[in-house]
């Protein structure tokens, strides 16, 4: 006899989590950042976070996107941007380590 509720888990023990396949649409144009600078906390982008950047996607507002300006990487929405710089991709996830303050 059997009893109880079955395991929510059940029929999902032997899958394995790629993160490949959640996070990246455009192999060829994905591209990933680690961001070593505190400028971008103010958006929640904050120092040690990984970017993924996909130059695939068409740049479109409220995008956050990477672009080149006087030889330097940068983030920014193009509706931002007031003058001419090279857009290198748009960044799709914020990958953030939570640090342990032990």
């Amino acid at each position: 006899m059997i009893t109880g509720f079955p395991s929510p888990a059940q029929g999902y023990e032997d899958k394995i989590l790629d993160l490949n396949t959640l996070l990246v649409k455009h192999p060829a144009a994905t591209v990933f950042m680690k961001i070593d600078s505190e400028a971008y906390s103010k958006i929640g982008i904050y120092k040690g976070d990984l970017l993924t950047i996909d130059r695939a996607i068409t740049v479109g507002k409220g995008c956050y996107d990477v672009y080149e300006k006087d030889g330097e990487f940068r983030l920014g929405r193009v509706c931002d941007l007031k003058s001419e710089v090279v857009i290198c991709g748009v960044i799709t996830h914020v990958i953030h380590t939570v640090k342990n303050s032990m």
